[in-house]
């Protein structure tokens, strides 16, 4: 086998362990009932604290009853809920669950379970020279 075969071959195999860790936190997470723009929605929610139905009308350039059907679907879901402002009895806050939270950062879940991974199979040398390659692969 020759180094292009064989690297071809291991780049496949971290791709195919890669895919396999995002599935499995995909799974555990009850992501497959979600439509990918849903996840969008949701990563919009985590990244701003005390979202409005305005606010993520403007930050998503819709009007605020598409806002308000989609809060209700992902409500449904049980990934977000909404909590009436103390302050103005018109304003309602959208907050994730715990399982929306879950989803919005399930990218994080994926890298350390392939990080866990890596760690479980290389001894500390190991590791540093595998930090140093990527490091010059990817910079």
């Amino acid at each position: 086998m020759t180094s292009d075969d064989r690297m071809h071959h291991i780049v496949k195999r971290f791709y195919d362990a890669s895919t396999t860790c995002s599935l499995e936190i995909s799974e555990q997470l009850g992501m497959s009932q979600l439509q990918v723009n849903q996840i969008h929605y949701l990563k919009l929610i985590d990244e701003h604290d005390s979202l409005t139905f305005s606010l993520m009308a403007e930050l998503l350039g819709i009007t605020k009853p598409s806002v308000t059907e989609i809060v209700n679907k992902l409500i449904r879901l049980e990934c977000v809920t909404k909590t009436q402002s103390p302050d103005d009895g018109r304003v309602y806050f959208i907050e994730l669950s715990e399982k929306g939270r879950n989803i919005a950062r399930s990218r994080a879940l994926s890298e350390n379970k392939i990080i866990e991974l890596i760690l479980k199979k290389l001894d500390p040398n190991e590791v540093e020279t595998f930090i140093r390659l990527l490091d010059k692969i990817s910079g």
